[in-house]
């Protein structure tokens, strides 16, 4: 009987701390007792409030650094004649133009290997005998040597196609020239492969290659060797 009197005592104690038990008990003192750890805590981190890395604060001062030395150094002392260097190099680049067109029609074999070595010696190789089976040979060839016309056309639009040079069949594709070079250029290159020796048909004029290229302005594909050999020569066309 004791023992349920004391367990009755202590619940009835236990009653007391708890503010549900309905018995009226004031723990605002011990509410801000509790808040006050967590008052003492950090807040959280709010985004794009957060401090800059050390090394993009770095890399920022280095770039700012290199730049005005930059322009320091190679910013002409901001003279904006400085920066027209080329205006004055016009008429150099000009006379080197005519230079090299004049070249082209005093002596078309010197210019037209010029732009043979630049364009056409990775595939028909520096001897002019091509590689059998992928690249025909220029040596020889009727299509080189034949009519003029022959030839200019497929510099301009290119050859696609089997084609028989020498007895041998190749099926490849030659790209076409008249996007690069000039008429002038055309010219001395077919001149050179034409004579280039043992070659030895006559030379092509620029205006060869000018009414060539205004006759075919409309075409935009390869020509094929039945094509060639029906298109009509620079004589019959009005």
């Amino acid at each position: 009987m004791a023992d349920a009197d004391a367990a009755r005592s202590g619940d009835d104690d236990a009653d007391e701390l708890v503010p549900e038990a309905g018995r009226g008990i004031d723990l605002q003192p011990d509410v801000e007792r509790l808040h006050r750890a967590i008052r003492r805590e950090p807040r959280d981190p709010v985004e794009g409030r957060e401090p800059m890395p050390w090394f993009f604060t770095a890399a920022i001062a280095i770039s700012f650094i290199w730049g005005g030395w930059y322009l320091g150094r190679y910013g002409g002392e901001f003279n904006r004649t400085t920066h027209l260097a080329f205006a004055s190099r016009q008429p150099a680049i000009a006379a080197s133009a005519r230079a090299q067109n004049t070249a082209a029609i005093t002596d078309p074999v010197a210019a037209g290997k010029n732009v043979y070595e630049k364009n056409c010696v990775a595939c028909h190789l520096s001897t002019g005998k091509g590689v059998t089976g992928a690249f025909p040979p220029l040596i020889g060839s009727s299509w080189v040597i034949g009519a003029p016309e022959t030839l200019v056309r497929i510099l301009l639009n290119g050859m696609q196609g089997p084609v028989e040079v020498l007895g041998v069949t190749y099926n490849g594709a030659m790209p076409a020239w008249k996007e690069v070079l000039k008429d002038a250029e055309i010219a001395a290159l077919a001149t050179y492969l034409r004579q280039w020796p043992p070659n030895a048909a006559p030379l092509v004029t620029g205006a060869t290659v000018a009414a060539l290229r205004k006759a075919d302005a409309d075409r935009t594909q390869p020509w094929t060797a039945a094509e060639l050999l029906s298109a009509p020569a620079v004589g019959a066309m009005p």
